[in-house]
């Protein structure tokens, strides 16, 4: 009678016991984490899809562009967004904006070590700001003297510091210490003052009097003049011209020398940016369903039947956002613009139409796509409930699937733990067994060896 390998007997049956279960549960998860990673797919093609809703819809930004057109180049340049009305401007670069610069009148032999006063107060000033440095706690690294370096790093690294920077610079052999405005416009205009100053050290204090700094750079506001030289004088604390005409942001690179043409500006609808606007939305839109068709496929001979087949939440989704875009808006259907939907559900753009209903109705495109309670504010309420970051349907459908995976985790944990007493119980039982049978062996080879004997 042969023996029993106890091991491999307890291993098969305590495997038996559980195997279709961990089959079963190990299936459901990989179900479950298919539908995840379908559902977060989708979640993310609706967000860009969101997005691009979101950049049309924003204030700085619209459907119907417009292009600013510079007669010569080098002393403008210029961007005009959806506000701007269409027309002709001339515009004479007078002066470019500064900012105020200059060296404080220092000892010659200044150098980063030259110690100042360990006492007294220094107040900056820029722009009705100020900030005020204690002189006697400049001092960082402790070795009872504050140098210029130490107030320079003090200077710049202030909290309260308006945009006034410090720097030691070196030419020619000599040091200054420079003091700079961050800001351009003569309201920027850097002033400093001091107080109980220690007696011996008024030096200090008089470095600082405009009589006796070296002016390296004014406060000056840059100026153009619309309608040319002598025209309308327009000033701005920067190069850039925000608010001089609705719609239009200008800036100066370039003073235009007397006697000079001024720069021309023209605005206009720019019809190439405008159909490029309308075709990423329609490839925003395509590109959504594309993803969901990919997972909500039924299948065939040729393609594969997908995760989310026939999936409520999904498709209710492609048929809320279906049915805004068939819907009139003050009498205007995407139709009107040339857009339709092909048999596979996706827009298409078709051009000639296109541009002739935008070059008869610019207002009333803009006007569609961006208005209030327009198709891309009523796209935006549609897909904004499921992409909610709590609370919304895809984080509460895959929350739901999760909470799936980690049950049948917990399941299996149990079958870990069902095994192992299977195991356990299996191996005492072959064990004994096998103990017996050895014993039986022994016997009847006891009886055999007698029995030759006769």
């Amino acid at each position: 009678m042969s023996s029993l390998d106890p091991i491999t007997m307890a291993t098969q049956l305590a495997t038996y016991d559980v195997q279709s279960f961990q089959m079963r549960y190990q299936l459901q998860s990989k179900g479950y984490q298919t539908k995840i990673d379908a559902l977060s797919a989708i979640e993310t093609a609706l967000k860009d899809f969101e997005k691009k809703l979101g950049e049309m819809s924003g204030s700085d930004d619209s459907v119907l562009k417009n292009s600013a057109t510079l007669s010569q180049e080098g002393y403008l340049t210029a961007s005009a967004d959806s506000t701007a009305i269409a027309g002709t401007y001339q515009f004479f670069v007078k002066q470019l904006a500064s900012a105020h610069q200059f060296a404080a009148g220092m000892p010659k032999d200044l150098s980063s070590d030259t110690a100042i006063p360990a006492s007294g107060e220094m107040t900056l000033n820029l722009d009705g700001e100020s900030f005020t440095l204690d002189l006697s706690t400049l001092d960082s690294d402790g070795d009872g003297t504050t140098t210029i370096q130490e107030l320079t790093k003090a200077i710049n690294s202030d909290e309260n510091n308006p945009g006034i920077n410090a720097s030691l610079v070196r030419s020619n052999g000599e040091t200054h210490f420079v003091l700079s405005s961050s800001k351009t416009g003569e309201a920027n205009e850097v002033s400093v003052s001091t107080n109980n100053i220690p007696a011996g050290s008024e030096w200090f204090g008089q470095a600082f009097d405009p009589a006796n700094t070296t002016l390296l750079s004014s406060a000056k506001d840059a100026i153009i003049e619309m309608g040319g030289e002598g025209g309308l004088e327009v000033r701005s604390a920067t190069n850039t011209f925000e608010n001089m005409i609705d719609g239009l942001s200008v800036t100066a690179t370039k003073v235009h020398q007397s006697g000079e043409t001024g720069t021309t500006l023209t605005v206009g609808v720019d019809k190439a940016a405008t159909k490029e606007e309308v075709n990423n939305f329609i490839s925003a839109y395509n590109a959504l369903i594309d993803t969901i068709d990919k997972y909500t496929s039924s299948g065939g001979e040729d393609q594969q039947r997908g995760v989310l087949a026939g999936d409520a939440t999904v498709r209710s989704i492609e048929s809320q956002i279906s049915n805004v875009l068939r819907e009139d808006f003050d009498g205007i259907r995407l139709t009107d613009l040339g857009i339709t939907t092909s048999r596979d559900g996706k827009l298409e753009l078709d051009d000639d139409k296109f541009t002739a209903f935008y070059e008869a109705n610019p207002d009333k495109l803009n006007q569609l796509f961006s208005g209030d309670d327009q198709m891309i504010s009523r796209l935006e309420s549609t897909v904004e409930p499921y992409l909610k970051s709590s609370n919304g349907v895809f984080s509460n459908r895959k929350d739901s699937l999760e909470g799936s995976i980690e049950r049948n985790d917990l399941k299996l944990e149990a079958l870990e733990r069902k095994y192992q007493m299977a195991y356990d119980r299996y191996l005492k039982q072959f064990t004994q067994m096998n103990t017996i049978m050895n014993q039986m062996n022994s016997t009847m080879g006891l009886f055999g060896s007698w029995q030759g004997e006769n």
